[in-house]
């Protein structure tokens, strides 16, 4: 599976193969809806509230229960091959799957996923500065920018940002997982919260050398 999320996008050459590959992604957005629901339904959490183990077979307490409850397109033989190549998820010996972390991630992935997020947001930026939109802009953008700073001294701050990221991402993903429809005949569109810092090296400047006559 992650070979052919790689393959459609280094090969996306054709209307076919972007489908193709936004096909794929759908289904890695998926994989976060699930680990989500792992991570917040009752019948999925121990009494410390920590995600119980599942087995890859059936029953309650099954990846495919879960997929299920879930309520996404994916199959559940392709949600398995997911897990088992996420550092998100750990298996024992005996197959069962652990839920490490509420994000899901895949390794050698990041890049990929990012070249769908950014048509998004710059889809949505069209659409908010288009003259004939009237309606509640789609996007609310904030930035705080500093072009000269230590990088050095960063470290304590990004881990700050990432914390209160992760913890308000948490607290509307209830909301927003509230406002998914399973069947409806009506205009549906997507609806997506992303929080993220940057640093970036400055270009040395080259100092002009003065020829003295």
């Amino acid at each position: 599976m992650l070979d052919a999320l790689r393959q459609s996008y280094d090969v996306r050459k054709s209307k076919a193969n972007v489908r193709g590959f936004r096909k794929l992604v759908r289904a890695y957005e998926e994989m976060g809806i699930v680990m989500s629901t792992w991570f917040s339904l009752q019948r999925f959490l121990d009494s410390d509230c920590r995600p119980l183990p599942l087995t890859a077979g059936r029953g309650s307490r099954s990846v495919c229960s879960l997929v299920r409850a879930s309520r996404v397109q994916i199959s559940t033989k392709v949600a398995i091959e997911l897990m088992r190549q996420s550092p998100s998820i750990s298996t024992d010996a005996l197959g069962n799957l652990t839920a490490l972390r509420r994000e899901f991630v895949l390794p050698g992935f990041t890049v990929s996923r990012a070249a769908i997020v950014i048509e998004r947001y710059l889809d949505t930026l069209h659409r908010n500065s288009s003259p004939n939109n009237r309606t509640t802009l789609l996007l609310l953008e904030r930035n705080c920018y500093v072009p000269e700073v230590n990088l050095r001294t960063l470290a304590p701050l990004l881990r700050d940002i990432k914390l209160r990221g992760s913890a308000y991402i948490d607290s509307v993903n209830g909301d927003i997982e509230g406002l998914r429809l399973t069947r409806s005949r009506r205009r549906t569109g997507e609806m997506s919260v992303h929080i993220f810092a940057w640093t970036r090296l400055s270009k040395v400047r080259k100092q002009k050398t003065i020829t003295r006559i």
